[in-house]
């Protein structure tokens, strides 16, 4: 299985300002405040910058519904204390979505799948650190989906102890795959810190992984 390579921090990329307007005249700041600081909180600042360049048009739009770093945390963290629900099973949380030249899309969840059916399955998920498992993205423009470990305080009877991140490969041919890793490796260093695993997850800045 072709193993995802360690990407360069390096490289440039050209910034698009934060006053970015959308085609009423209004910033994407303004026009969708929660969403631009959520997307910022969890992906940098600079790198929102980066992708809102390279998605950028006249008609540039946050696509997904208002979303708090707040609420996210607090609806992770009741679902990991309460009793799991079999019928209603895990709910998705749409990070962040950009929608221009191309689209962007990333979300968070607690994963369906098991550790053990995640260790085991290693066609599909290739073990990167002892807490954090990718999924092969099966060739250019995948999603980068990896899930790691992540104990939560006050949940004795965590029903799954791995979260999962995804991130969609941004609809753009300027787009490098070493960005798009980039900010799959930030959105879940930051929802680590951002839920205080107990564990104490390794999330490494890059994406090597056992051959």
């Amino acid at each position: 299985m072709k193993a995802l390579n360690r990407f360069s921090w390096c490289g440039t990329m050209v910034l698009l300002a934060l006053s970015t307007g959308c085609s009423n005249g209004q910033s994407l700041s303004e026009k969708y405040p929660t969403q631009w600081k959520t997307c910022n909180a969890l992906f940098g600042a600079k790198n929102m910058e980066s992708l809102q360049s390279v998605l950028d048009s006249s008609d540039l739009k946050f696509s997904n519904s208002a979303l708090s770093v707040d609420q996210l945390k607090k609806g992770l963290t009741q679902e990991a204390i309460d009793p799991y629900d079999e019928l209603r099973g895990f709910k998705e949380y749409e990070t962040c979505g950009l929608s221009g030249n191309g689209r962007f899309t990333a979300m968070a969840r607690w994963a369906a799948d098991s550790l053990k059916s995640v260790q085991t399955n290693t066609e599909r998920w290739q073990r990167a650190t002892a807490d954090v498992y990718v999924a092969d993205p099966s060739g250019v423009g995948g999603d980068i989906d990896l899930v790691f470990r992540c104990a939560i305080k006050g949940a004795g009877r965590q029903a799954q102890v791995l979260l999962e991140a995804r991130v969609s490969a941004p609809d753009s041919p300027r787009v490098s795959a070493a960005f798009h890793q980039q900010l799959a490796v930030k959105l879940a260093r930051t929802l680590r810190d951002e839920l205080s695993c107990t564990n104490k997850p390794d999330i490494p800045h890059g994406l090597e992984v056992d051959g």
